[in-house]
């Protein structure tokens, strides 16, 4: 299948990050919960050097619990409570008429949980209304394996860019002139987590 080139691009101004429903009752439930938040503090610390905006959404807060204090969301739209296996509220969506620079965002990367339930319905609905989604995939989870590696592959399926923490990055990035790259770089100086996604093999 041919690949537009241009639609894999992420430029600064044109790019929003949804953050899915990272909230506290899931803390335990979700394979690798800890390596994908400490994976998302990462991107989350760096998009915000990167002046990306942020828009955070809650589960049926009231018996999930908030976003978790891990994450920095100060800054970000929302959080926006809903009940819908999607973050594609009419809520939100009026949020992303004006979310980047006054205008809507050409491409949105997507984070959270559950991969195979909110995160693969946003994307679903995302690629739906003529979005590019870059789903983060080791920032993303569910609460089985199994259930994780399905839904990225049929987000693929759909055209999204299935990518990690650290290529998002420097898709935004793009040039070692920038003016963050010094602080983009002290940000990823400790290595991104394995969080499962590709078998590794003992040599």
């Amino acid at each position: 299948m041919a690949i537009n080139a241009a639609k894999t691009v992420l430029k600064q101004g044109k790019t929003a990050l949804f953050i899915c429903d990272v909230q506290e009752k899931f803390v335990k439930a979700i394979h690798e919960f800890d390596k994908i938040v400490q994976n998302s503090t990462k991107l989350i610390s760096a998009l915000k050097l990167l002046n990306v905006p942020m828009l955070v959404s809650e589960q049926n807060p009231t018996s999930l619990g908030k976003t978790i204090p891990e994450l920095d969301i100060s800054g970000a739209k929302g959080p926006f409570a809903k009940t819908q296996f999607s973050m594609y509220t009419p809520e939100i969506c009026k949020e992303l008429e004006t979310l980047c620079c006054g205008g809507k965002p050409d491409s949105i990367i997507l984070i959270g949980v559950e991969t195979h339930v909110c995160v693969e319905n946003t994307a679903i609905d995302l690629r739906q209304n003529g979005y590019e989604v870059h789903t983060v995939a080791d920032c993303c989870s569910s609460r089985t394996q199994e259930d994780r590696l399905l839904a990225l592959e049929r987000m693929r399926d759909i055209g999204c860019h299935i990518s990690t923490s650290e290529s998002v990055i420097f898709k935004i990035l793009r040039d070692a002139k920038h003016e963050q790259f010094k602080n983009i770089l002290a940000i990823i100086k400790a290595p991104t987590l394995y969080t499962g996604l590709v078998s590794v093999s003992k040599i």
